[in-house]
Order: C-alpha cells, then sequence, then structure tokens
C-alpha cells in the first residue's frame, strides 16, 4: 500500500487554487470597448439644426403674414376709391328717368350724352343753371355747352308696327296727338340727352309746326301733308315759316327683323348739329319762353297716384292699339307708360318710357274731310287740361296766343303751373271723342 504524503498534496492543492482563481477572474475581466465619439457634440449640431429650422419656418409664417397684409390693404384701398371716389360722387345724376319694370324689360345702359366724359373724381361744379325747356339743372359749363346747340325737334312714329321706339327716354318735351284714322304719332323735343338714334321718322303735320315754333329747333321728319287747306298744308308751311329743315338727312333704314318700311327709318341727332353747324344753325334760341319749375315735393307731402288710362279717339279704337296708360311710380316720382295694353320701351335704353309731369290738354280736333281725312287741330287759343304730378291729379287750363308763343299751363286759380324738373309728356285728346279715365286707385 502506497503511502500519501498529506503536506504535500496540500501544498499542491494551495498551488492550484490561485492558478483557477486567476482564470476564472482573467475570464471574468470585461475586454476594452472602441472608443465612441462624445455624444454632446453630436447633441449640438443636432440641436443647431433643428434651431435654424425653425427659425426659418418663422421667416416664412411671418413674410406670408406680411403678404397677406398688404393684400389685404390693396383691396381695402381699392374699395374705399371705388365708394368715394367713384359711386358716391358720381357726377350723372340719379336717373329719374328710369322706371321700375315688372317685365323681362330692364336697362341696359346708361344714356349717353354730351358731358359722358367728365371725369367721376374731378371737383365738381354746383348745378346751378336750369334748362329753360324742362327744368333740369346743369352745371355753368354745361350749360355754356348747351347753349351752343339748338334744340332738335323729331316727328316719331308711333304705329304698332313701329315699336318700340328709339330715344323717347331722351327727350326733354313729347307732344301727342291723332293723325289719321285714330293713330297717333309723336313729336319728341331733344337738347341735353343724346341717343344713338332717334325714330322711326315719319311725316310732318300742321298742328305739330304749331308746337314746335317756339323751339326754334332743326326738324328731322321724312315726308308732310300737302293741301289747298292752309290750315292743313304742312308742306307748304315749313317753309312758310322758315323753319330749319333736316328733313331726312343723314337718315337711314334699319330693320331688326320685325319692322319694315315706313316703320324703319331713323336719323342720328350729332349729324343733325353737325349739318347745323355749317348753316349757322348752332345756337339756342335768343328769345324762349321758359315754363316756371320747382322741385319735386317732400315724400309725406305726394299724392297716392293711381292708373291712368288716354283713349285719343273712342270711336275709331283700332282695339286699343293707341290707348295708353300711365302708372304712379312712388320711388320715382314719376309715370311710366303702357301703350296698346304692353308696357311702352325705349329701345335705346332697354327702359319703361316714363315722364316726370304728365299733362292731357283738351281741345278741338275736326276732319277736313278731303281725301287724306286729315285733321285740324286748334293749338291756339285755351281749353282745360289735367296735369299728373306728384302722384296727384291737378285741374287746370292751358292757352296759347299765336303760333310763336309756347303753350302756358295755370292751376283752377289761374296761377302759372310750376313743374318739376325733367321730361315733361302731354298728350291732346279732342274734346268731343277723347276720353280721360283714373282707371284703378
Amino acid at each position: 500500500m502506497k503511502e500519501i504524503n498529506i503536506s504535500d498534496s496540500k501544498t499542491e492543492i494551495i498551488k492550484k487554487i490561485p492558478t483557477e482563481k486567476k482564470k476564472v477572474e482573467e475570464k471574468q475581466t470585461p475586454q476594452p470597448q472602441q472608443k465612441q465619439p462624445p455624444k454632446i457634440v453630436e447633441d449640438k449640431k443636432s440641436l443647431k439644426q433643428k434651431i435654424n429650422k425653425t427659425s426659418n419656418n418663422i421667416s416664412k409664417k411671418k413674410g406670408m403674414l406680411i403678404l397677406s397684409i398688404i393684400g389685404l390693404t390693396v383691396i381695402l384701398g381699392i374699395a374705399t376709391f371705388y365708394y368715394f371716389g367713384i359711386y358716391k360722387y358720381n357726377p350723372n345724376p340719379p336717373e329719374d328717368n328710369v322706371a321700375n319694370v315688372t317685365t323681362n324689360y330692364i336697362r341696359s345702359k346708361i344714356l349717353s350724352n354730351i358731358f359722358s366724359n367728365i371725369l367721376a373724381n374731378e371737383p365738381q361744379e354746383p348745378r346751378t343753371e336750369v334748362s329753360p325747356i324742362n327744368g333740369l339743372l346743369f352745371t355753368q359749363s354745361e350749360m355754356n355747352e348747351l347753349m351752343e346747340r339748338r334744340p332738335i325737334a323729331v316727328m316719331i312714329n308711333n304705329h304698332s308696327q313701329a315699336r318700340p321706339q328709339s330715344g323717347l327716354n331722351s327727350a326733354e318735351v313729347v307732344y301727342e296727338v291723332l293723325v289719321e284714322s285714330g293713330i297717333t304719332r309723336l313729336l319728341g323735343i331733344f337738347w341735353s340727352q343724346v341717343p344713338d338714334k332717334v325714330g322711326p321718322i315719319r311725316s310732318a303735320r300742321q298742328y305739330y309746326l304749331e308746337w314746335l315754333s317756339p323751339y326754334d329747333p332743326l326738324y328731322i321728319y321724312d315726308g308732310c301733308a300737302k293741301s289747298d287747306d292752309p290750315r292743313v298744308n304742312a308742306c307748304g308751311n315749313i317753309y312758310l315759316y322758315n323753319i330749319k329743315v333736316i328733313a331726312t338727312i343723314g337718315s337711314w333704314r334699319w330693320n331688326d327683323g320685325t319692322r319694315y318700311a315706313p316703320h324703319n327709318e331713323y336719323n342720328s341727332l350729332l349729324s343733325a348739329w353737325e349739318y347745323a353747324e355749317d348753316r349757322g344753325w348752332d345756337k339756342f334760341p335768343s328769345e324762349f319762353e321758359s315754363w316756371e319749375f320747382k322741385n319735386d315735393e317732400l315724400v309725406d307731402q305726394r299724392g297716392d297716384g293711381y292708373r291712368y288710362k288716354v283713349t285719343f279717339h273712342e270711336r275709331i279704337n283700332n282695339g286699343g292699339a293707341y290707348d295708353a296708360i300711365w302708372q304712379y311710380d312712388p320711388s320715382t316720382n314719376s309715370y311710366n307708360r303702357w301703350i296698346g295694353g304692353r308696357v311702352d320701351i325705349d329701345q335705346e335704353t332697354n327702359t319703361q318710357v316714363n315722364a316726370k309731369v304728365v299733362i292731357i290738354q283738351e281741345t278741338d280736333i275736326t276732319a277736313t274731310y278731303d281725301t287724306k281725312a286729315r285733321l285740324i287741330v286748334d293749338t291756339v287759343g285755351q281749353g282745360d287740361a289735367v296735369i299728373l304730378m306728384d302722384g296727384k291729379k291737378i285741374d287746370g287750363t292751358w292757352k296759347k296766343t299765336n303760333r310763336m308763343d309756347r303753350t302756358s299751363f295755370y292751376t283752377s286759380d289761374g296761377e302759372k303751373m310750376e313743374f318739376n324738373r325733367g321730361r315733361v309728356w302731354i298728350s291732346v285728346i279732342a274734346q268731343s271723342s277723347g276720353k280721360f279715365d283714373i282707371i284703378e286707385q
């Protein structure tokens, strides 16, 4: 049996233990890692980039805000200029001759006139000058220019096939009366407003010569009544009275697909004035009898206004094709017109024909019983009249002393009638065959 040396064994065991411990420690010792870049540097760069990006976004937002403010300022500036510089201080007076039409007819354009080139934003002269024809107000500059023009009288066809006519809402005064066969015809006096065309043009009658004579106008017409009877011989009297004849000079035929001769002849007021200037007829008459005028009555002083009917010939009525109806419009303090049961339209402005004052003048109308059935209309003399104005029906009278005298109108108390400023429409009816009625209250 082999002996075992205990001391040697201990020594060997003791030697082995540190060695194994050392191996264990070697295994547990962590291996050195690679050196990483400092995170602080990376964080600084990232922060700087974020700051730069945020600054750029803020700059863009500021730029958009500034541009928006500038754009809004420009828009407000334009709107302010339009309201105060153009709309509020527009030099053209409100259209007192425009009616509210309840049909498909609407205003298509503003009437052209000889002052249309005045700038809206220029300082405006006061309207202190009164038109001697119908009382409209003008500036001194406008009146100076108007006095270089002579009024123009135009014979306007009112046959049912000649409607709608051109220029009626530009006339200063309109006379309406029978010709033959129960048909009426119109005489328009033009001066301050210039439509593109007037017409259709028709032939002259003696009584129209007696109404136009006080205006000493240029006279546009086509044809005339010829007779041995001086009471109806318009052809001879036109030259006997030394009327400033334009006749058909400058006229043309126009067809809109609904009318044909003799209902399609028109003329230009501008061409008539050009012709007149060459003849030395380019001044307003030096002696002219003006009516008296006033401003419209205050709203609470106006009448209720009704609907009125004028029948020019009860026996030869033509199915009412020439009956006129006038209806008061309180919004404009004027009267709108219907003819033959339909809205009467001015084709140049596409507006309903209207007037500030409507006069129904009664007189004697008799027939000559010649082959042409000409009429004798008493224009010189006196008689009854009805004046429609300010929503009221005013009974009055009329008087004309001679051909060159302008017809004057009076109240029932004998005072001279003062008219509202604007278009005056005079419907002349026969005492024996004409009729005036209130048809709706």
